[in-house]
């Protein structure tokens, strides 16, 4: 059976190519969080769709209407959520949508799981699951916190009970859940800062590169990803040194990471000191680990110090 991928660099650039120029940077952040969500299990998987002309909301990639693909399943209740959602999200854009869905054996449901939509950019609908330890007796204390409605009668009614929330962040509305053991050792506040801070980093030495070029976006992510599993191991991010590295670095090993949100693999970099060509103050072209205060030439590919390269 053919393995399916998560992440793809390559991908990723055709994406954000297609968009404009201005809305591509917080796109490439957004791509890169969602990912490492489901990478380190605090996202149990995350879907996209849009509104069609007819302001339905549908499947971006088949066009089918997310009400009719509910249907399919022939769930009363998740029929009647989900038209309470794609009206919400109509009506609100700027709310988030939450659905509850408590482990349940007669649809065999094996996990207590809540729901998020939003819309993001204006435009895209997002969907992300969270498996979470909270029964259907927490998720019931919690709706009614957050909505002011009364409890409902049992985890089939609930089914059919998403509320709106608006003015608080994701980030927020996770906390005041449980994620399951195996789910919550990670936090989404520190993949954000790492994914906008490392952005930040490349930016400064790649600028628009880092949206259009498929390596840059590969050592991006790989960086990403690494400076997350160490700061879980030791309490520590990479050092600049390291981060230099996954900028500039030669690739020494390549890894295949499963992800624990989902059924996918994604592979990951990881980056050694940089070598290559350079030339020396008197004109000599050498081999090696390139000496620090170097830059690469953006025509020639070799190293060098100062204003100009010396080849071009």
């Amino acid at each position: 059976m053919k393995q399916e991928t998560g992440f793809s660099p390559e991908k990723e650039r055709d994406f954000l190519n297609r968009l404009d120029s201005s809305i591509r940077r917080v796109n490439l952040e957004q791509e890169l969080t969602t990912q490492l969500e489901e990478d380190f299990g605090i996202v149990e998987f995350t879907l996209e769709y849009s509104f069609d002309t007819d302001g339905k909301l549908c499947d971006i990639k088949s066009g089918q209407g997310i009400v009719d693909l509910t249907a399919k399943g022939e769930r009363e209740e998740e029929i009647i959520s989900i038209k309470k959602i794609e009206r919400g999200l109509r009506e609100d854009s700027d709310s988030t949508w939450i659905s509850f869905s408590p482990k349940n054996d007669k649809y065999n449901y094996p996990n207590n799981c809540v729901d998020f939509w939003r819309i993001v950019d204006g435009r895209r609908v997002v969907w992300n699951r969270i498996v979470v330890k909270n029964d259907f007796e927490s998720m019931n204390h919690l709706r009614t916190f957050l909505s002011g409605e009364e409890k409902v009668k049992d985890g089939f009614e609930i089914l059919a009970s998403p509320i709106k929330s608006s003015g608080l962040r994701l980030s927020e509305l996770f906390d005041l859940f449980s994620l399951n053991e195996a789910k919550n050792s990670y936090n989404l506040e520190l993949i954000e800062r790492v994914v906008n801070d490392y952005i930040g980093e490349f930016e400064g030495e790649f600028d628009e590169e880092i949206t259009s070029n498929s390596n840059i976006i590969f050592r991006l992510y790989s960086a990403c990803y690494t400076a997350i599993e160490t700061n879980q191991k030791n309490g520590q991010l990479l050092s600049r040194n390291q981060l230099g590295l996954y900028m500039f670095g030669q690739m020494n090993k390549m890894t295949e990471v499963k992800s624990s949100g989902c059924s996918i693999t994604t592979k990951i970099g990881e980056f050694g000191e940089k070598k290559g060509y350079y030339i020396t103050s008197d004109g000599q072209v050498k081999y090696g680990e390139i000496p620090e205060g170097f830059k690469e030439c953006k025509k020639c590919g070799c190293w060098y110090k100062g204003e100009k390269c010396p080849f071009c």
